[in-house]
């Protein structure tokens, strides 16, 4: 079985380099007529609906193919199942999650739960997880009509891809389908190939290029998401920069630290790059795991580079806000150690099947710890003595798995996309179990239902 999967992943390697490697697809992103602030702040109401202003939930799917998408799907299961007390009453914790973000596989199961909500638990594992969406593919890259098309100079593989996500998944959706009642905001990260950062479909950033997010098809950005370098061409977004009347925010020209801090300095030059469309009038966008493949990097960011999370998500009011979560659910898998004890080198596709997630993430897991330190800083800067803010962070990954067999078992899962039921079952199961017995997510919980502290009036 693993020596077939080899060849199919082959395969597509050999089709990515016969057949013309274009770079743009088709559908070309819209320009946004106008931008004013208040197209912000009427996606961030998104963010508040009936949600507690207790709590700031914030959720993270990392990169790795069907693996990633199973143990998002497992984990999103799980918090659907699990209560917390609110001060309107006991409702699900995935009620309550903000916002959602994502890479490569992950961004399958976050964009498919922003459009179709508790929907996804009766529909996904059919339509996708337990699909063999590798050999669809592969066909469609082999189907002739399709070398027809990719003659063309705006066809790429990607595009294939985009096209079959659209007709088993997303059905022409578009972002503004994601903006339903009591859904969190989602967060679909990729690569951009001339700077290297993180290119977020969210909206504060598709208006620094006076594109509207609303009208872009989802299936292309998950199809950004996980444009695996080499197999994959990448998605191209038009700029409209200098059309729309936008104005920066004013942390994109503050220049507090930026020497101190060169990823912020980084970032925020990028930005300032998009404003300029003569200089930058294309984008060209790649696996997000390149960049992150956690999906941390924009939580990071809210503290880092705008600044506060309370201001990327205006919606939230920090003089109520008393508990902070961040959950990471992290499918990397450990780089198989047989690698290392045998003198033939592994095979092209083990090499690609590893580099997609697996290695980039070992570079990029020091955000875990800058996102921790940042976000305990600022919940005790925002503290009041009549007011704490606890902050909690949940990493559910295969490392935290106590039986040996099983995290064995996950571990040799690879990041292709055709799964075998066993091996969506126990990624699922696996996500549900960690949550469970997650002693930082049971603090949160108990202090989300402890009751508040009542402070009498002088008489």
């Amino acid at each position: 079985m693993k020596q077939l999967k080899n060849i199919r992943r082959i395969a597509l390697l050999t089709c990515a380099f016969l057949l013309p490697a274009c770079a743009n697809l088709t559908y070309v992103n819209k320009p946004l007529d106008h931008w004013t602030p208040e197209l912000q702040q009427k996606t961030s109401q998104q963010v508040v609906s009936d949600r507690s202003p207790d709590m700031l939930v914030l959720l993270a799917f990392s990169g790795g193919g069907t693996r990633a998408a199973a143990f998002a799907y497992g984990a999103l299961k799980e918090l659907n199942q699990t209560q917390v007390t609110t001060p309107t009453g006991t409702r699900s914790l995935l009620s309550e999650v903000d916002m959602i973000s994502s890479v490569s596989g992950g961004s399958f199961a976050s964009a498919y739960y922003g459009l179709r909500g508790e929907n996804m638990f009766s529909e996904f594992e059919e339509k996708f997880l337990r699909k063999d969406v590798e050999g669809a593919l592969l066909l469609e890259m082999l189907n002739p009509l399709n070398w027809a098309r990719m003659m063309s100079s705006t066809y790429g593989r990607t595009d294939i891809a985009a096209r079959y996500y659209d007709e088993i998944l997303f059905k022409n959706a578009t972002f503004a389908d994601t903006h339903r009642p009591g859904a969190p905001l989602i967060y679909i990260n990729s690569t951009d190939l001339a700077t290297g950062v993180q290119f977020s479909f969210e909206e504060g950033l598709f208006d620094f290029i006076c594109a509207d997010l609303s009208k872009y098809p989802l299936s292309h950005a998950v199809a950004a998401s996980s444009a695996v370098p080499i197999l994959f061409s990448p998605i191209t977004l038009k700029s409209y920069a200098g059309t729309c009347d936008f104005q920066p925010p004013a942390w994109a020209d503050s220049e507090r630290n930026d020497l101190q801090d060169s990823l912020r300095y980084k970032q925020i030059a990028a930005l300032k790059g998009y404003l300029n469309q003569k200089e930058r009038p294309w984008l060209h966008l790649v696996d997000g795991g390149i960049a992150d493949n956690l999906g941390l990097r924009p939580f990071y960011n809210f503290i880092n580079a705008i600044g506060a999370p309370n201001t990327a998500l205006s919606g939230i009011n920090t003089a109520n806000l008393k508990q902070v979560l961040i959950i990471s659910v992290n499918a990397r898998a450990n780089p198989p150690a047989q690698w290392s004890l045998e003198q033939e080198a592994p095979a092209i596709s083990e090499v690609i099947n590893s580099l997609s997630s697996d290695q980039i993430d070992l570079y990029s897991s020091d955000t875990v710890q800058l996102l921790q330190d940042a976000y305990r800083l600022w919940a005790e800067n925002n503290s009041t003595a009549k007011n704490k803010i606890n902050f909690h962070f949940v990493e559910v990954d295969f490392d935290k798995v106590n039986d040996p067999a099983e995290r064995l078992f996950l571990n040799e899962i690879g990041t292709n996309f055709d799964l075998n039921d066993k091996q969506v079952d126990q990624l699922i199961s696996s996500a549900g179990m960690l949550l469970r017995g997650s002693k930082e997510l049971q603090a949160f919980l108990k202090e989300s239902s402890a009751p508040q502290p009542v402070v009498k009036k002088r008489r």
